[in-house]
């Protein structure tokens, strides 16, 4: 009778054990629609995994810190020097810890030929200093520092959606 009580006990210790790790292991509804989430993030993005700035522009972008929530990146533009052409395709927020003044931010756009031309130009005089700013991800940019001095910025790229 012992035996068969014991018997009964472990079977149903494994099965209890076996359901709960089934169940703890199942992605809950906000993983599971975050993970949605990303993947569209990913569906919507049109442009060239290599426009991304850290491939485009890697003496003007280094990372400081990464995983797979957060992307952080330091970006440095000396005196008189232009970024080449690169995008962010995440939501960031920006925090200019050393402006770049002036400067000079062109946006790109495909033309028919699907080469990439200007389609806005801004100048800008004077940046403020220690501003953080929430930017949208950002398709073809480049920016030229007109001024002698570098600019220093640090970019916090979320890699998930952003919800505001």
């Amino acid at each position: 009778m012992k035996a068969i009580i014991l018997i009964i006990g472990i079977l149903i210790g494994g099965i209890l054990g076996y359901t709960t790790t089934k169940f703890l292991d199942k992605p809950t509804e906000s993983e599971s629609s975050t993970e949605n989430l990303d993947a569209n993030i990913s569906k919507k993005w049109e442009w060239a995994d290599n426009l991304d700035a850290l491939i485009a522009a890697p003496d003007n972008h280094k990372v400081v810190y990464e995983d797979e929530n957060v992307r952080i990146l330091s970006v440095i533009l000396d005196g008189k020097q232009s970024e080449p052409i690169h995008t962010h395709k995440w939501t960031s927020v920006m925090w200019i810890s050393k402006p770049i003044t002036p400067c000079q931010i062109n946006s790109y756009k495909k033309n028919e030929n699907g080469q990439l031309v200007v389609s806005d130009s801004l100048v800008i005089e004077q940046m403020p200093t220690n501003i953080g700013q929430l930017i949208n991800p950002e398709g073809p940019t480049s920016i030229t520092n007109l001024g002698n001095d570098s600019g220093i910025a640090y970019r916090v790229e979320f890699k998930r959606e952003f919800v505001k």
